[in-house]
């Protein structure tokens, strides 16, 4: 009974060593690296535009540097599983202010329709110092969104592409010239406004894109729809390139 009791004692001693020093040469096991989501970013976009038109008679000919339009946008950026892509959608508003050679007259038609014509006659040979058409929109953006891994510095180069649609709210025009201007025997001054310009397209969309840096971009809009109801006005398509900053 004493050997049968000593001998498998004698075995686990004679093991004991063994087992420890496979337990001391087997590695634990490392956790995986969590792959990190990428951050929301661009949620504030203000963009500073310099707005004209293409498709449009050579007459009218849109002043560049002087045109300048502002947009603001609210969008919700979703993360697409862990990627550097993502995908934003949100509000925001556009104003586009274009500076010309034409102002918005309209003429009925033999149709019964109006037809507005940006008319380069409409002011009699006087001097213009400022003749603008503004029109303002509550547009829908959505973007297609790249961002690539983190710099040193922390700053990510961007790029996007996308699309809005737009309801136009308010248009009106603004005109300033050296001399005073008489309607129908009623001296309106050299400095006037109208409003309700007849026959714009109140609901527009287009192409967007951006790419940058940081927090800063370049910017680009063009419209598929035209400034005027099909058949309705003066052919003009609008588009804006410019800066932008998104600080959130």
């Amino acid at each position: 009974m004493k050997k049968a009791f000593v001998s498998p004692m004698v075995w686990m001693l004679c093991a004991l060593p063994l087992l420890l020093q496979a337990q001391e040469t087997t590695p634990p096991e490392t956790p995986k690296p969590k792959k990190r989501k990428m951050p929301k970013k661009e949620m504030v976009l203000i963009n500073l535009n310099f707005d004209s038109w293409v498709n449009h008679p050579s007459y009218i000919a849109p002043k560049w540097g002087e045109s300048r339009g502002v947009d603001v946008a609210l969008l919700y950026d979703y993360v697409i599983k862990k990627s550097n892509f993502s995908i934003a959608g949100g509000v925001g508003f556009n104003s586009h202010n274009i500076h010309s050679e034409g102002f918005p007259v309209v003429y009925s038609t033999t149709a019964g329709n109006t037809y507005t014509h940006l008319d380069t006659a409409f002011f009699g040979g006087r001097e213009i110092e400022v003749n603008k058409i503004s029109t303002n929109f509550i547009d829908i953006p959505f973007e297609f969104r790249f961002r690539s891994k983190a710099h040193r510095n922390g700053k990510r180069i961007a790029a996007s592409v996308g699309f809005k649609l737009g309801f136009l709210v308010q248009s009106h025009t603004k005109t300033e010239t050296k001399e005073d201007y008489v309607v129908d025997g009623v001296n309106i001054g050299g400095k006037f406004k109208t409003y309700d310009i007849e026959n714009l397209n109140w609901f527009r969309y287009g192409l967007t894109a951006r790419v940058g840096y940081a927090n800063f971009y370049l910017n680009f809009f063009y419209s598929l729809t035209p400034l005027f109801q099909e058949g309705r006005g003066t052919e003009a398509t609008p588009i804006s390139i410019g800066i932008g900053v998104s600080p959130f």
